[in-house]
């Protein structure tokens, strides 16, 4: 039996789907039976040397899901807010649901024009973009358990 740490770390960016919009960085730190995923955006860009990162907030709308067992449902809180939308409360939960053996801490780092509830800064194709990124990371995380799956065996 190894007592080795287990800790694999994971990033990757999501170019933006569309035009003028920022791209999304998703990073993911691997531990046993936890995944803790911080999504970031970048610049609208997509360029060759890869995507520049706006703002780093570890913690910006940070939700914490756990998976269900038996006839429990998933689980979850929220672990900090900076706006009045919840996006990784429910996000957590769904990927908690589609990932059933981890654990998941998810931060969002999203600008306010991604967030905002109305106003002037508010993107029109906001909930769009948030749909298609939550639908890309699900995608990439399962792609990265499958392929450390496969190594280990």
């Amino acid at each position: 039996m190894s007592l080795e740490p287990t800790i694999n770390t994971h990033h990757t960016t999501l170019p933006s789907p569309i035009l003028n919009s920022p791209s999304f960085v998703f990073h993911l730190t691997r531990l046993v039976d936890t995944l803790m995923i911080w999504v970031g955006t970048g610049s609208p860009s997509d360029t060759s040397e890869g995507v520049i990162v706006s703002e780093k907030k570890l913690a910006n709308d940070w939700a914490v899901a756990m998976p269900s067992r038996g006839n429990i449902p998933v689980t979850s809180t929220s672990v900090y807010r900076a706006t009045a939308n919840d996006h990784a409360l429910g996000m957590s939960q769904r990927l908690a649901h589609k990932f059933p053996n981890n654990q998941i801490h998810l931060s969002l780092s999203l600008p306010s024009s991604m967030t905002s509830q109305s106003g002037p800064n508010l993107d029109p194709y906001a909930s769009k973009l948030i749909l298609v990124m939550e639908k890309k990371l699900g995608n990439w995380l399962g792609q990265v358990l499958e392929a450390e799956k496969n190594g280990a065996a």
